[in-house]
């Protein structure tokens, strides 16, 4: 048995949790692509593991700060257009990221704070007002095993979340802890959605093979608006706008970071993403920063996107800066 395939089976194997999971919600209607999501799955690429995770971990992140949880915890990550939910037990949910129109009994229910929700009552989404991706948090995380140090589904290797796939149906989805939610309701500052401001303007570093490309062609590529394809999924954004022409159209292999920019033999880019593939062989002529990801998780297909230059020092200085906000952007709302 290879190294790569124990260290699956172990981590797979059933671990008692230490307190008994609680059923908390049932799929009415899945929703376009719903998933259980995390921070990722890192550590694993030199075994051609995809990191996963949530594609805006921003978003993520608060939402577990406002229900009470650590950074990391598993929340639904819901695609363009939301399941609908039955409440199983009463519980302390929240939701940010992409306005995805949340209603509780045919009530709106704010974005970016804490909400309590009862048992019996149904949590629905309707229509997508802005972004891509909503995150639904709740109190003690949702309850799935881990595999290979995370609970992130990974659609493409189909493991991880439940049972490798988006919801269906019909799925029940379990809640660690007691279940009893908290007295204190919290928000956000409003600094937060500042992170998300200009949402189709990214900010890009040159990529390892930009020497590939002309000085000509990259400031092409850097004055044009492209559009978010219908082949877009979770590995990455195909983009349409006017091509851009290479020395030469493909490299030997290397790594892949999140927010590669590749560029195809069709002169065509693509925007690389969360389920991203560990290696690629199509030059990378600039790389997202990372205070950027998280607008670009936002992105709709047909959505436009026009990228431009920043320094290292610049997009150091942009991550300190979105870290400090986040570090302060949960507060008590009564």
């Amino acid at each position: 048995m290879s190294t790569f395939a124990r260290l699956l089976q172990q981590s797979s194997m059933p671990r008692k949790p230490p307190v008994a999971p609680i059923r908390a919600f049932e799929l009415i209607k899945p929703g376009f692509l719903t998933t259980l999501q995390d921070l990722g799955r890192p550590g694993f690429q030199r075994f051609g593991v995809s990191p996963a995770g949530a594609m805006d971990n921003l978003a993520l992140r608060v939402a577990n700060r406002l229900v009470g949880n650590a950074d990391g915890c598993a929340a639904l990550e819901i695609t363009v257009q939301g399941p609908d939910l039955t409440v199983l037990h009463d519980c302390l949910v929240a939701m940010t990221g992409g306005n995805l129109s949340p209603s509780l009994e045919s009530e709106p229910v704010p974005l970016w704070r804490s909400v309590r929700l009862n048992k019996g009552q149904v949590l629905s989404f309707g229509e997508r007002i802005s972004g891509a991706r909503s995150y639904l948090s709740i109190a003690g995380g949702f309850a799935i095993p881990e595999v290979l140090g995370s609970r992130s589904t990974d659609l493409q290797a189909q493991f991880g979340g439940l049972e490798g796939r988006r919801l269906l149906r019909g799925d029940i989805l379990f809640q660690n802890g007691p279940g009893r939610p908290s007295k204190r309701l919290r928000g956000v500052v409003p600094d937060i959605l500042n992170c998300y401001s200009d949402p189709f303007y990214l900010g890009v570093l040159e990529g390892p093979q930009a020497h590939l490309v002309s000085s000509a062609s990259m400031q092409q590529f850097l004055a044009s608006e492209y559009v978010v394809t219908p082949a877009s999924n979770r590995v990455g954004y195909r983009l349409q706008g006017p091509p851009i022409s290479a020395v030469q159209s493909e490299i030997i292999s290397d790594a892949v970071p999140l927010g590669a920019i590749q560029l195809l033999p069709n002169g065509q880019p693509v925007l690389l993403m969360a389920d991203r593939q560990t290696v690629g062989g199509y030059p990378k002529i600039a790389t997202l920063i990372s205070a950027d990801i998280p607008k670009a998780a936002q992105l709709a297909i047909g959505d436009r996107a026009q990228f431009r230059t920043v320094t290292l020092d610049e997009a150091q200085d942009l991550l300190s800066a979105q870290e400090r906000i986040i570090e302060n952007s949960v507060v008590d709302v009564d």
